[in-house]
């Protein structure tokens, strides 16, 4: 698991390296800036022939800045750098490394004033290669104002590409929103581990090129259990080999419940989806009167038809009686918001030995009723997964859309925390929640899956996937690493604008086959 930490776990792990293990802070500033230097250096051909303007604020993300701004020009650059703030008032590591750029001859400008911020910062911005943001990283809490905001607006207006030291000035560490104003990086250096202000949207958007360079902080610092959040990469996925003899019947009975008229599509890709990804048994139980454009629509996937003349209850025992046999459930693509939906759902949710996936509509008729789904998974002898997206996750909450999207990260957690289930909320950085309080964010996708019926092929993939025997954790983490993937490898081939969910598909085949 490659764990993105908070600013106070990233603070924790320092002060173990230096009190355990008995580096000084200093070291670790220098080891920072060193491989902050070299990054800079092996990205920017004109480092030696350019001057480098260096940004540096009053704590230790302006000391890795005085640390690049040294080695820089004992290798031979070109540097200025710029102090928010006075050295006489710099503690701790970054004084240190303050006065070794002041006895090594380098020169520092101090801004201290609103009114001198033109006239400093023009002609240097006018006369640099590259801007290196050091002002803020990690330790920012609150929204960035006066003189710093003045500097960040006017570096974005000059165009100049620019090297955050850490993390982008005014991106929050810990949730990714920006405190004010934050400058947008080419290149992030971050050091020792990604911080979730990395990966969580809208500051996620400004890191441009992560890179994460080593300084000397012990693996085992960066990996202990309370470190819940990591990155979701298939790497350490338990990923069940098929065998040479294997049939069908050994790859799953996967049933879906979805479609409504007008709604035929949803069904259709949540089939697609879970076939693609080598689901062995697909039937889709779909409304009498759309069952034949559902049967065209995959005719790999066998349907059985739901009479839309009975009630929800009737439909469910004749589904109940049907010789298919399913291994798990899931229920909601494009099935409607209607009485007989709703007594349909209250139905199913009864096969509690079922591992279920929950998604779209039979959110929607769950509003507002986490008690109900806390009881329900309790209930259950199997896992229950939901996937909501942003609008589905603030309704099933019973808050606005907005508080979901002021902290996405947490809503996931809590929700499956609370209710007992896994969560997967949509979006850009997906996050994937776990009862147990772990959770991933997502780094694969793009805009182009920002089109309807994204959303149903992802609850197929997700199903077909733990439909063959897979973990939980690995069907859930793979079907969204591999939906997002598949939209990179679209975009690379032929733009994101236009994406249609279908192209995926024999995406989702290749690259699920490269997962073994």
């Amino acid at each position: 698991m490659s764990r993105l930490l908070t600013s106070a776990q990233m603070r924790e792990a320092d002060r173990r390296t230096i009190e355990e293990l008995g580096v000084p802070g200093c070291v670790l500033m220098e080891n920072a800036g060193a491989a902050a230097t070299e990054r800079l250096q092996a990205r920017l051909p004109e480092w030696r022939t350019r001057m480098v303007l260096i940004l540096a604020g009053s704590g230790n993300n302006g000391g890795d800045g005085f640390v690049m701004a040294r080695r820089l020009l004992q290798a031979g650059g070109q540097v200025t750098v710029v102090l928010l703030g006075r050295g006489e008032s710099l503690r701790g590591d970054a004084r240190i490394h303050y006065l070794v750029w002041v006895r090594s001859g380098g020169l520092v400008r101090e801004l201290l004033a609103l009114e001198h911020v033109f006239s400093v910062l023009h002609p240097l911005l006018t006369q640099c290669a590259v801007v290196v943001d050091a002002i803020f990283g990690t330790g920012l809490t609150r929204p960035v104002e006066g003189v710093a905001a003045e500097v960040i607006h006017r570096v974005v207006a000059s165009g100049k590409p620019v090297l955050a030291v850490d993390l982008p000035s005014g991106v929050c560490a810990d949730t990714g929103r920006i405190l004010g104003c934050a400058l947008p990086a080419r290149w992030t250096v971050t050091f020792a581990a990604e911080k979730l202000g990395h990966r969580l949207y809208p500051g996620a958007g400004l890191c441009g090129e992560l890179l994460v360079a080593p300084i000397g902080i012990p693996d085992e610092f960066l990996t202990i259990p309370e470190h819940r959040v990591g990155l979701n990469l298939p790497t350490d996925l338990v990923i069940p080999k098929r065998s040479p003899e294997a049939h069908k019947g050994n790859f799953g009975r996967l049933l879906i419940v979805a479609g409504s008229l007008g709604m035929e599509g949803a069904a259709i890709l949540a089939a697609q989806g879970a076939a693609r990804v080598g689901a062995g048994l697909v039937t889709v139980a779909t409304p009498d009167r759309i069952q034949p454009v559902v049967t065209a629509g995959c005719c790999e996937a066998m349907t059985l038809a739901l009479p839309e003349s009975a009630t929800g209850t009737e439909a469910f025992d004749l589904l109940a009686k049907s010789r298919f046999q399913p291994e798990l459930l899931a229920i909601g693509p494009g099935l409607g918001e209607t009485t007989w939906s709703d007594a349909l759902l209250t139905a199913l949710l009864g096969w509690r030995d079922l591992p279920m996936v929950l998604d779209a509509d039979a959110l929607n008729l769950l509003a507002g009723q986490g008690s109900r789904i806390r009881q329900l998974a309790r209930s259950r002898r199997a896992p229950l997964l939901l996937t909501p997206h942003p609008g589905e996750m603030a309704r099933l909450l019973g808050v606005e859309v907005a508080a979901i999207r002021a902290d996405r990260l947490g809503s996931a957690q809590r929700a499956a925390e609370e209710w007992g289930v896994w969560v997967v909320l949509k979006g850009a950085g997906t996050i994937i929640a776990a009862p147990d309080g772990r959770a991933w964010i997502n780094p694969t996708g793009n805009p182009g899956l920002a089109a309807g019926g994204s959303g149903d092929l992802l609850t197929g993939m997700i199903a077909g996937l733990w439909s063959q025997g897979w973990s939980v954790e690995s069907a859930v983490r793979a079907g969204v690493w591999l939906h997002g993937a598949a939209a990179d490898a679209c975009a690379a081939e032929g733009g994101m604008a236009g994406l249609l969910a279908s192209d995926l598909l024999p995406q989702v085949r290749r690259l699920r086959d490269g997962l073994g």
